[in-house]
């Protein structure tokens, strides 16, 4: 039987992977990979399997809990915060997939998934966004460079704007944060103050994002229950960026919140182009 390629899958989440304890839910994962991987293997091959921002908790270095400042985090020691990432990232990989490792391979050539770490003594966070090649056992990261109103005294943010892009298959793609799409948000950039920090940093990934001409641009807010939280964003993307050809939002729908649209209006505003998607939890 041929198999069939496709660009992007997404694990569309609506429980957390973790209980209120911080456990991972081993047997919930383990039900929902399996039935990703039995409609999937040996039937279609992704390039990439797209996860929903936080989808995992790294833990924060214990030496780095008190006394330090933001621009201190953000500089000298963001390293410790990508290796804690990489720390977790791992283990998911080998514990979700401990029996399936291989055909998930055969399946996806790269996971996306989001990171956070949370400071316990403070306000202080990190988000980060995981690429995980999977054929070549190896990690990248990125993360939220664009905080919003609340955060931008607590988020350790990364500032090197060129982790976003990457050039994969002969194909050029964009990795945001939950947040970073709203650059592209045209109401909030009007009321942003053009001389402020927020405004100067849209402003350049903007204009490096338009240099690059992505092909592709993959997304990981953290929670999503009304298609109308990133709508706009993504409207002015395929304005101002017409080589997007597909682009996912990756999803966390809390449905046990009471969310305010229908999965199905969530799942349908956030993609475009070839992207397919499976419920997992």
């Amino acid at each position: 039987m041929k198999i069939e390629n496709h660009k992007i899958a997404r694990l569309v989440l609506t429980s957390r992977l973790f209980d209120k304890k911080g456990n991972f839910r081993q047997s919930a994962i383990d039900k929902g990979m399996n039935a990703f991987l039995s409609q999937t293997h040996k039937k279609k091959h992704f390039e990439f399997l797209v996860m929903a921002g936080g989808a995992l908790f790294g833990i924060w270095p214990d030496n780095l809990v008190n006394g330090y400042s933001i621009e201190n985090l953000e500089g000298k020691h963001f390293k410790r915060f990508l290796d804690a990432g990489t720390d977790v990232l791992s283990y998911f990989l080998e514990e979700a997939f401990k029996n399936s490792f291989n055909k998930l391979k055969d399946t996806v050539d790269y996971l996306t998934i989001g990171v956070d770490i949370h400071n316990p003594e403070n306000y202080q966070h990190v988000e980060l966004v995981g690429l995980a090649d999977l054929k070549e056992d190896d990690i990248f990261w990125t993360g939220k460079f664009y905080p919003t109103e609340s955060q931008k005294k607590d988020l350790v943010k990364i500032k090197e704007l060129k982790s976003h892009f990457f050039t994969i298959n002969n194909q050029n793609v964009v990795i945001l944060g939950c947040h970073d799409l709203n650059v592209y948000n045209p109401r909030g950039q009007a009321n942003a103050n053009p001389d402020s920090w927020k405004r100067k940093v849209a402003d350049d990934f903007k204009k490096q994002c338009a240099k690059f001409k992505p092909d592709i641009i993959l997304h990981h807010p953290h929670s999503t229950d009304t298609p109308n939280i990133w709508n706009l964003a993504w409207k002015t993307i395929e304005k101002e960026l017409p080589s997007v050809k597909h682009y996912a939002s990756g999803i966390f729908y809390p449905k046990e919140f009471d969310p305010r649209g229908s999965l199905d209006k969530v799942l349908e505003k956030t993609k475009k182009g070839d992207v397919e998607d499976f419920i997992l939890l």
